[in-house]
């Protein structure tokens, strides 16, 4: 028939192609082989890693891996790379705030060591009556002047003063930890040549050493309590100032308003009147923002007055809780005396109080002369205090 033909082509075509395949996989197989055949000894030696653990434990494998030391090693040394830029960019700095601090370390420990002292010397006196009484006695007749720095310590003493006061503690123990892992790492001799490691670095070296040294011996969750715990204490006293500051804005802002709503109406003209008429456009400003300047002048006053009448009462307590712990102590008054609750107690605070309020009223809130010099530490901080809330508000 006319398809045996083509149907015998095909079929040979087939069979030619299987043939090649079969021959090609033939030629691999011997390629293999001969490469097996001249593998190293060593490398045919070696037996195939099997795992001595049963099937079963597969899971377990991959749930609790175990990572290499080399794998460990491997991350530290990247990491350290990634942070030494940074360390060498900062490093100079580094250096600036370690020799400061240095400089300045031996006269803050010996200053501390000399306040302890003068603290032992004074223990037959009770100082810790005395000077609440001496800091009374300036808040009774004096505390007017210094209102800003009252609601700023009054406002601590409420919110932060006592978590302060333990975080403080917990800072000055970690400062002796790391003080001490500092001491011992300076007589480290690793590599055994009778010098000092520290001796034989550079300063920007000694520093990152040193930096290390306290971040292994301090314990950094119970300095971010510390520093959070100062850190409320004093957003508790700008909120406070910030608060002071703008109702004394707010009241003389409205203050200003009424004045210049009377003064615009009776003593511009006047004025316009007896004003150039280049210089005319001035008045109408210069009279509202002077208004205003005015009653923010006035309401800072009031504040002054209000303090002074706050800072007496609290002065008045410390004072009197002072003095006649001292005369009981002494023989001179009964133990009821101090009782906060008495009759007593609380007719000296009151007594004590108007007469330092007026005191202070009567004087315009001025501080004679040998308080003005002896005082000019508190006054430039109840200055610079004012240029704070100036500045926050």
């Amino acid at each position: 028939n006319e398809q045996t033909p083509l149907s015998r082509q095909f079929a040979l075509r087939a069979y030619r192609r299987g043939h090649n395949t079969s021959a090609l996989a033939s030629r691999r197989t011997r390629r293999t082989a001969s490469r097996v055949r001249f593998l190293p000894d060593r490398a045919m030696s070696d037996p195939v890693p099997v795992s001595s653990k049963p099937a079963g434990d597969a899971d377990e494998a991959k749930t609790s891996p175990k990572t290499s030391p080399v794998v460990i090693n491997a991350l530290s040394v990247k990491m350290a790379g990634a942070i030494r830029p940074y360390l060498d960019k900062a490093a100079p700095a580094l250096v600036m705030v370690s020799t400061a601090f240095g400089l300045a370390e031996p006269y803050v420990v010996a200053l501390w060591a000399y306040l302890q002292y003068v603290w032992e010397k004074l223990q037959p006196y009770h100082p810790e009556e005395m000077f609440p009484a001496l800091a009374g006695f300036v808040l009774v007749f004096f505390g007017g002047n210094f209102f800003t720095l009252c609601a700023a310590v009054e406002a601590y003493r409420l919110v932060g003063f006592e978590d302060t006061k333990r975080a403080i503690s917990k800072l000055v123990a970690s400062y002796k930890t790391a003080r001490a892992a500092s001491a011992k790492d300076d007589e480290l001799d690793e590599d055994g040549d009778g010098i000092a490691d520290v001796k034989q670095i550079g300063k920007k070296e000694l520093v990152v050493r040193k930096l290390g040294v306290v971040a292994k011996a301090v314990d950094p969750e119970l300095v971010a309590d510390a520093l959070t715990a100062i850190n409320t204490g004093l957003m508790a006293v700008v909120a406070t100032l910030r608060v002071k500051f703008a109702q004394c804005v707010t009241l003389g802002v409205t203050v200003g308003s009424i004045a210049h709503n009377i003064v615009s109406t009776h003593f511009e003209p006047v004025l316009l009147e007896l004003t150039p008429a280049d210089y005319k456009k001035w008045v109408g400003p210069t009279v509202k923002h002077g208004c205003k300047l005015a009653g923010v002048t006035l309401a800072w006053s009031l504040q002054m007055t209000i303090s002074a009448f706050h800072s007496s009462s609290r002065g008045a307590q410390l004072f009197a809780r002072g003095t006649l712990s001292y005369f009981v102590r002494r023989g001179y008054l009964k133990k009821t005396a101090v009782d906060e609750t008495g009759k007593f107690f609380n007719a000296c605070i009151v007594v004590f109080g108007l007469v330092g309020f007026w005191s202070q009223f009567w004087s315009g809130f001025s501080l004679p002369f040998p308080l003005n010099i002896l005082l000019l530490p508190v006054r430039l901080a109840e200055w610079g205090l004012r240029v704070l809330v100036f500045m926050l508000g």
